[in-house]
């Protein structure tokens, strides 16, 4: 039987966990929340990652603009800086600096004034192209820094899950210093960190093995790490801190049994990738085009008017509230029919979760009483 026909059949008939992508159900129940939402704010062009000020204004990444919004309804906006390249990831420290990573360029700590600080650009002798997500150590003031690859750029990563690489580290750089310490090494693509246990520990999302991590870490020394959820229905993006215990979990993209299929085939894949318009690739995206020439575009081809939620997903919105225990407790969907898909982040600022949805160029905003009330 050849290869391909092998990976079709394991595909409809395999009873073990080869294919295991979860049904959407219970906690994952798709609903319409995310297309519920109003959005706030002014229209952010592609915002990545968004950071609390300690005046209740938002920091949000735009492209690469990093962008101050304040106001009641934050429709007051500045730009407190500008790059050479797209922002990749984003958080503001303790003594209000913010820390940014740069596609293909690493790390700069921005001043209020907008100035840059300071500087990381390489660890372990590997250029930091990729930095997702930052999140500081409250203990010893340093920063975690994830790095989805070592291959590619943050704006190649699907070029990064259709190689299956596992290229991604997890580093921490004492803030100021020369060097960093490349902590963990052949992630697959981590994408989301959140430092828990008063800086004892961290959660780290894997995008490629739709996983979250816990990594220990005591005394400044190396820890191990810990799989607290192996089985994601979607590509994890960040992680943040939820009141009352738990975590908010952005995903940004949805796995389908024909993107599975297709991982399994290298062959396949690399003439894909060879032939075909990336854009017209069999691969997760965080908006769809409508072009008549997406694979599997005909699953959601409107009937009288409407276009069926439930076709494949090629693009999705996807927020998981998650309890202290890290399992799934409600989640707000924008499904294959609505627009608010290619969720990258979500955060509570204020009384308020505040979604970035690169997707639809957007923040949206629910109160937190509304939101908990999923429950």
């Amino acid at each position: 039987m050849s290869g391909l026909a092998e990976s079709i059949r394991s595909i409809l008939f395999s009873r073990g966990r080869q294919h295991p992508i979860p049904t959407l159900d219970g906690a994952y129940v798709p609903n319409n929340r995310l297309e519920e939402l109003p959005a706030i704010g002014p229209a952010v062009a592609r915002p990545d990652d968004i950071a609390a000020g300690s005046h209740g204004e938002v920091f949000v990444s735009s492209f690469n603009r990093l962008l101050r919004l304040s106001g009641p309804d934050l429709d007051e906006q500045s730009v407190v800086a500008t790059f050479e390249s797209p922002i990749t990831a984003l958080a503001r420290l303790s003594d209000g600096t913010l820390a940014v990573g740069i596609n293909g360029a690493g790390v700069r700590c921005v001043g209020a004034d907008g100035s840059i600080v300071a500087t990381l650009a390489e660890a372990g002798g590997t250029i930091l192209r990729c930095v997702t997500a930052i999140a500081e150590d409250p203990l010893h003031g340093g920063l975690y820094l994830a790095v989805g690859s070592t291959r590619h750029d943050a704006e190649d990563w699907v070029v990064d899950l259709m190689e299956c690489n596992r290229a991604g580290m997890l580093i921490y750089w004492p803030r100021g210093a020369a060097t960093a310490e490349v902590l963990l090494s052949d992630l697959a693509y981590p994408n989301g960190l959140e430092v828990t246990d008063n800086g004892q520990s961290l959660l780290l999302t894997e995008s490629w093995s739709h996983s979250l991590l816990r990594y220990r870490r005591s005394n400044n020394a190396r820890g191990g790490t810990e799989l607290l959820i192996d089985n994601m229905p979607g590509y994890p993006a960040r992680i943040a801190p939820a009141s009352g215990g738990g975590h908010w979990l952005a995903i940004f993209a949805m796995r389908t049994q024909l993107i599975e299929l297709v991982l399994r085939e290298p062959e396949f894949r690399r003439e894909m990738m060879r032939c075909v318009d990336p854009e017209l690739w069999i691969r997760p995206a965080l908006r769809a085009t409508g072009s008549y020439l997406e694979p599997l575009q005909g699953g959601g081809i409107k009937k009288l008017g409407i276009r069926k939620p439930w076709a494949p997903p090629r693009a999705y919105g996807l927020v998981v509230r998650l309890d202290a225990d890290c399992e799934p407790m409600f989640s707000l969907h924008s499904r294959v029919d609505g627009r608010n898909h290619g969720v990258m982040a979500a955060r509570e600022i204020g009384n308020r979760l505040i979604i970035a949805v690169k997707g639809n160029d957007c923040l949206l905003a629910d109160h937190l009483a509304a939101a908990e009330r999923l429950a």
